[in-house]
């Protein structure tokens, strides 16, 4: 199982000691690639390989740094439809040697490999957590639209095969292959048959683990999906059942125009003759004195989710802190989109009875096209 980086979080790397007296530095060169863990070429990314040298400090004989910023810029978010992994894994091998200051190698070459996935770890997991999640969901449970195709990312490296069950009767199976290669690390497993799933059970090495299923109805209001990339560095959506409503905020200059002419010249057809007549200092009272320019405008929505399960507080945490999300509106249309609230109240059963979460959220893009 593959050590894993995630690189919205530090991860630090120590390099092996070194006792020799003529120990100057640590040539330290990093390989970010694709492809199959033994068999991969650097990815067709500009700089995907590092090559730092770093002093030891005081008596030290060894030295750290922190790989996960150099890794992230490599690893690409596309939204898809039926997304995929490709560049949301990607093979990190670090190679760390001792040099004397004159340049000359001590000892043998270092060679580790890691997988890096664009998630964070939180403050009390502590430094450099690794631990990988079968179902890459934080819990063990997931609403979804009664009727809509269910997507569920999973790590191939740890889960075999998986059930869709309603009442304890299978209604698909899919069975998980991961040949090694980096787009294969994510899969993201579609459930389309339209009918109705309570649960999902996924086999990793013997053992069956469950994640719960609810489909909710909605019969009045159009349904929303917002897709985001999650604390372990996958896709998943979430539905907003209830009320929404779009309004639109913009923005404009102004400066003031001089309208006023000292001389114009007007012609009249009079009696199939044309008359020319000279008129001063005189203004057009249809003209725009205070003249507007760079108006333009960006189209937000508000989404309310409905009543959910407090187990859903996890993911609307993620959802807020989240730098990738895309919404699929009631006409089937992806808008990518940024989330406009700043501070997030985490309701609860024993406080608040019913839980709703209302959210804004506003395009990311401006309403007149003005990419250049």
């Amino acid at each position: 199982m593959s050590t894993i980086i995630r690189t919205r979080s530090p991860y630090f790397i120590r390099t092996p000691e070194e006792t020799d007296a003529t120990l100057g530095y640590f040539v330290i060169r990093i390989t970010i690639r694709e492809g199959l863990i033994n068999s991969g070429v650097p990815c067709s990314i500009p700089d995907v390989v590092f090559i730092l040298n770093k002093k030891p400090i005081g008596n030290e004989n060894s030295v750290s740094f922190d790989i996960s910023e150099i890794v992230n810029d490599s690893l690409l978010q596309t939204y898809s439809s039926t997304p995929v992994g490709t560049y949301q894994s990607l093979w990190v091998d670090v190679q760390t040697n001792a040099s004397t200051l004159a340049g000359a190698p001590i000892g043998s070459v270092t060679t580790t490999t890691y997988l890096a996935q664009e998630g964070f770890n939180k403050f009390k997991e502590g430094v450099n957590y690794t631990v990988q999640k079968t179902a890459m969901l934080t819990e063990n449970y997931l609403e979804y639209y009664n009727g809509s195709i269910i997507s569920l990312p999973i790590n191939a490296e740890l889960v075999n095969s998986i059930k869709w069950k309603y009442n304890n009767v299978t209604q698909q199976i899919n069975s998980i292959t991961d040949n090694g290669n980096s787009t294969q690390k994510i899969q993201y497993i579609l459930y389309n048959l339209r009918q109705e799933v309570d649960q999902v059970e996924l086999t990793i090495a013997g053992a069956t683990i469950i994640i719960k299923l609810k489909a909710v109805e909605e019969c009045k209001y159009p349904v929303n999906k917002i897709t985001f990339l999650n604390r372990w560095g996958a896709f998943q959506n979430l539905y907003f059942f209830k009320k929404s409503t779009e309004s639109l905020d913009t923005t404009r200059e102004n400066y003031n125009a001089s309208i006023f002419k000292t001389k114009s010249i007007s012609r009249t057809l009079v009696n199939e003759e044309c008359e020319v007549t000279t008129n001063f200092n005189t203004y057009n009272i249809f003209e725009h004195s205070k003249k507007t320019f760079n108006a333009n405008g960006v189209e937000s929505i508000t989404l309310n989710s409905g009543y959910v399960s407090e187990l859903n507080n996890s993911y609307f945490e993620e959802l807020m802190v989240s730098e990738y999300v895309w919404l699929t509106d009631t006409n089937n249309v992806v808008y990518p989109v940024n989330l406009k609230e700043s501070s997030f109240n985490k309701k609860t059963g024993l406080n608040d009875g019913l839980i709703n979460y209302t959210m804004n959220f506003e395009k990311s893009f401006s309403l007149i096209n003005n990419i250049r």
